[in-house]
């Protein structure tokens, strides 16, 4: 099972730090429709990390079913999102 977090308050928001050792790795942010952030690990292909599908289900809802997010995945909701910017 892949990791999978929502950050709902902004006082929980991940620095780029705590977000990369979540992510175990490089991070690459996703702006989402929705106002949503994603943040996933940047090499989760090229790792051949295992599918996430909690956060290919989020991708979905912005985007299709045009790609798949590979690895752990945090997503900071609009409300929350303060450095994430």
């Amino acid at each position: 099972m892949t990791t999978y977090k929502i950050i709902e308050d902004s006082k929980q928001e991940p620095s780029l730090e705590e977000a990369q050792k979540f992510v175990g790795g490089y991070v690459e942010g996703v702006e989402l429709n929705n106002g949503d952030y994603m943040i996933i690990n940047e090499e989760g292909k090229i790792h051949q990390l295992p599918v996430n599908t909690e956060a290919t289900k989020v991708w979905e809802q912005s985007y299709g079913a045009s790609d798949v997010i590979m690895g752990p995945a945090i997503v900071i909701k609009a409300k929350a999102r303060k450095e994430w910017r």
